[in-house]
């Protein structure tokens, strides 16, 4: 533990203890199942504040940024039972005078809808995670095409002999594979496969370009099919 965890977690307890000693203080009449239970509301609309200011709201290995997706609602509901446990508790035992049964069905109903909001915050972060994941796997096929075809550009610098419409042509491929839009789509999939199969056969066969030219030109028109084929698909 570093100094910087010690020190949050004596803050922590200093302001518990400041929070018990004032109950105690200004206890008077309450009875003690009351009493108890007041401290004990209290305490959890503390660490409920402390730890939610305390906890980082974004972190940063977390490529998918899924707790900002529940961050406003576990802010929300936790206001919603801070004020609302705050207020009843003033109202139930300074402006008014109610049963411990009756106050604690109250503090029951406020801890229900927090969890509830807690189980609504980790269920909207999961939905980012998995939209994440979704976009994720929807552009391996594509990142696939890319990187065949910076390979297959590599191999261009050091060969010989290209004709300039070849190399017009392969830039073009290039420059259109930006504008691809990713998908979910079985057939997309397919595409992309041959795609990078294409682009792989032909950085086989550049180094030998006049040789190979006849072999060259048709994977190169397979290639702008297979392109113009999966251009036209989006996402489902």
């Amino acid at each position: 533990m570093n100094v910087k965890q010690l020190l949050w977690w004596l803050l922590l307890l200093f302001g518990e203890a400041i929070l018990i000693a004032a109950f105690i203080f200004f206890r008077g009449e309450t009875a003690d199942n009351i009493f108890y239970m007041n401290i004990a509301v209290s305490t959890v609309v503390y660490g409920l504040i402390f730890l939610n200011y305390r906890a980082p709201w974004i972190d940063l290995d977390d490529k998918s940024q899924k707790k900002i997706g529940g961050l406003g609602i576990n802010w929300l509901f936790t206001w919603i039972y801070v004020v609302l446990a705050i207020a009843a508790m003033l109202c139930t035992n300074v402006f008014y005078t109610f049963a411990f049964t009756t106050q604690l069905i109250i503090h029951c109903i406020l801890l229900f809808i927090l969890l509830l909001g807690m189980w609504a915050s980790l269920h909207a972060s999961d939905k980012v995670k998995e939209v994440y994941q979704q976009e994720t796997t929807n552009r391996k096929g594509i990142n696939e095409m890319k990187t065949a075809m910076q390979h297959l550009k590599d191999k261009m610098s050091d060969a010989d002999g290209l004709s300039e419409s070849f190399t017009r042509r392969i830039n073009s491929l290039e420059e259109g594979l930006r504008y691809i839009s990713p998908s979910n789509n079985d057939e997309a999939y397919s595409l992309e496969h041959s795609f990078a199969n294409a682009v792989n056969d032909i950085s086989f066969a550049v180094f030998n370009f006049s040789t190979n030219e006849e072999a060259i030109e048709n994977n190169l028109k397979k290639l702008e099919r297979i392109y113009q084929n999966r251009k036209n698909i989006y996402s489902n």
